[in-house]
């Protein structure tokens, strides 16, 4: 296939200079509502931030000189971050001298096609090239216009536009989901590490200690750089830059490598797998496990854990204590914690099988960010194939004639899964509760999956319609005969055993196709959610937590007062639920007790 026609910039766009009557970075010329007037300081991720942005009154917009913005115009900077860019969405506004304005010649060059073509090699090796800054980065209007560009027919340049913005837009949820992911993580931290939120099953009180009560606090230490013989041996030799530049909470290898005359000519000391390496020096605060045996330069103070304290709670403990830590630095050059005030800061400790639970919510939380983060590293190179396929031509999305072809099987792999309905939703999901509550000694029944998979969906904030006021609390009878339950069924996700005493559910042969299911969804974090409020809840008490829980949310939407009368009084009201009253674990004191739970959970 024959690569596009190339044509300069400025033959289908013209491309105009901002405004240099307004100067950076303060003005009189500023108002406070006004008409916007855009720097290149306010584009951020290919989008302007308008909380950066700056406003003049219309009679200085009326006298600019320069360019005055149209809706789709596309603004390019000029100055410091060459080739940042952004598309307008406005009618009205103005750019700072900084910025050119790219405003396409509708009928020879598409907007969008050219927004996804800024961002590809062929530009950026022509900013790199046209260049004519020193101490600055610094390109030229009439750079710009000398721009060579890819001209495909305007059919197929915006066909080609759409493919890469279908991309764009899983690569833009996957980063929301990722910003969420970890937002959530770090409220989780704050809330089981300081003992503000207890694991089910845990009740011991914890005990203050001092850091150096705990573990013992190790310094590096860095071999002479001037005697070849100490270097390039097999000893990993850690710096806080080998720390910063590992993504992962395990550091398994390290950029320098000494031998063993080095160690023993420096103050360093040979630690242990599992030992936490703590950066003390400039970067404090930033720790990782090491994944084999290490030592590290002198700044860190790295922690040894003694008997009964789990380094990985450890090592989600010392990353809530970073502002503590900076609190205490003292120095001129740089700042660095000493050895005795990191020794003294003071934490709470629980029994070691809590640390060890604690330590495995908060690792799977990092385990589902991390894979989150991959997948993102994937489609973000998969945008990159797709744009050197299609912006050169070697992958046609529109034949010659200007007729749209099916997209070719390069293009078809690179498309997000489709989407699922919530009956398909349902079925995965009831298979990730299987998969995690299952157990061969207390038998998983359908009343324990529905509060569960009710409770999750609260957690989600998702749709609760389908959940009816049965006799067994909020249930779901088209989960059960016609959703999610009879599909887990039938792609064997689960399989269903009845008996006597009712139906218990298992898992099925093809459970870990649902799993994976649950990891593309992002929703792995969820079934771990559960796990973590519910693992050892009993029935009973989630029938409790259920009913009380949908009886607020109808007392929310009617505008009523929440509270053990007016939940009594609702439950009451409804003849299949009404009996629930009589029942032991439904008293005024449970009431109360799951109204506080049920706020803790799902009121944010």
């Amino acid at each position: 296939m024959l690569s596009f026609n190339k044509v300069t910039l400025v033959t289908v766009c013209d491309v105009l200079n901002g405004d240099r009557g307004i100067n950076y970075p303060s003005s009189s010329d500023f108002v406070l509502y006004g008409i916007p007037f855009i720097n290149a300081g306010a584009i951020e991720n290919k989008k302007i931030n308008f909380g950066k942005v700056d406003f003049i009154a219309e009679s200085k917009y009326n006298g600019l000189g320069g360019a005055k913005f149209e809706n789709g115009d596309i603004v390019f900077c000029l100055r410091g971050s060459l080739g940042k860019y952004a598309m307008l969405k406005i009618d009205q506004g103005a750019p700072a001298s900084s910025l050119a304005v790219l405003r396409c010649k509708s009928n020879r060059l598409n907007n969008k096609f050219l927004f996804q073509l800024l961002g590809s090699e062929i530009i950026e090796k022509q900013i790199l090239s046209e260049n004519n800054g020193s101490s600055q980065p610094n390109l030229s209007a009439e750079s710009v216009k000398r721009f060579l560009i890819p001209l495909p027919d305007i059919t197929e340049q915006i066909a080609i536009a759409e493919a890469l913005s279908d991309i764009d837009s899983l690569i833009s949820s996957l980063q929301k989901l990722i910003e969420k992911k970890k937002a959530i993580k770090q409220g989780t931290m704050q809330e089981l590490l300081t003992g503000k939120k207890r694991l089910p099953g845990f009740y011991g009180a914890w005990s203050k200690q001092q850091l150096g009560n705990i573990c013992d606090i190790i310094n590096g230490g860095t071999p002479s750089t001037s005697i070849a013989e100490f270097w390039n041996g097999k000893i990993l030799w850690c710096t806080p830059t080998d720390i910063t530049s590992c993504a992962t909470k395990y550091i398994y290898t390290t950029e320098s490598k000494i031998t063993e005359s080095g160690l023993k000519a420096s103050s360093a000391t040979l630690l242990p797998k599992g030992a936490l390496l703590l950066c003390s020096r400039a970067t404090i605060g930033e720790v990782r496990i090491a994944g084999n045996e290490i030592c590290t330069n002198q700044g860190f103070k790295s922690l040894v854990v003694h008997q009964n304290i789990s380094n990985e709670w450890l090592y989600y403990i010392v990353r809530i204590l970073k502002q503590d830590m900076l609190e205490k630095a003292i120095g001129s050059t740089f700042l660095e914690i000493s050895k005795k005030d990191l020794a003294e800061l003071d934490i709470i400790v629980p029994e070691f099988a809590e640390q060890q639970a604690i330590a495995q919510v908060l690792s799977d939380m990092d385990s589902e960010i991390e894979r989150l983060e991959k997948k993102l590293t994937k489609y973000q190179q998969i945008k990159q194939g797709m744009m050197q396929e299609l912006l050169t031509g070697r992958i046609r999305l529109v034949d010659v004639d200007g007729k749209e072809q099916p997209k070719t099987q390069a293009v078809q792999e690179k498309q997000p899964h489709p989407a699922h309905n919530q009956h398909f939703d349902d079925a995965v999901m009831i298979a990730g509760i299987v998969n995690a509550f299952y157990s061969e000694k207390y038998p998983l029944g359908r009343k324990k999956v529905q509060k569960l998979l009710y409770l999750v969906r609260r957690k989600e904030q998702a749709d609760i319609s389908a959940f009816h006021k049965k006799a067994a609390g909020p249930y779901a009878d088209e989960v059960r005969y016609k959703g999610g339950e009879p599909i887990a069924q039938k792609n064997r996700y689960i399989q269903i055993k009845r008996s006597d005493k009712g139906s218990c559910f298992e898992k099925g042969t093809q459970m870990q196709q649902a799993l994976s299911y649950l990891q593309d969804w992002g929703k792995q974090a969820d079934i771990t959610w559960l796990v973590s409020q519910f693992q050892y809840t009993g029935v009973n008490e989630l029938e409790l937590l259920a009913t009380v829980d949908m009886a607020m949310c109808d007392l929310r939407l009617t505008g009523k007062e929440i509270s053990v009368t007016s939940i009594k009084d609702l439950i009451r009201s409804n003849k299949e639920w009404r009996d629930k009253l009589n029942k032991t674990y439904f008293s005024d004191a449970d009431i109360r007790r799951a109204i506080k739970r049920c706020q803790e959970l799902f009121v944010k």
